[in-house]
């Protein structure tokens, strides 16, 4: 959660006056899951690889 007053609207520096995103470099007062990511069979065994290969990377 961000308080509106926190909220920077972004645009492109060569483009004054548009506008194409808000800042997320803002305090942040609250995180809130919406809901768990729910991945096809193949992409998980593939981000459970990768979990297994940087874990034994340290």
């Amino acid at each position: 959660m961000i308080r509106t007053r926190d909220y920077r609207l972004t645009g492109p520096t060569d483009q004054p006056g548009v506008i194409d995103g808000i800042s997320t470099d803002v305090p942040v007062q609250r995180k809130r899951l919406l809901r768990n990511a729910t991945l096809p069979p193949e992409q998980e065994d593939l981000l459970n690889l990768l979990r297994t290969v940087l874990d034994g990377s340290s």
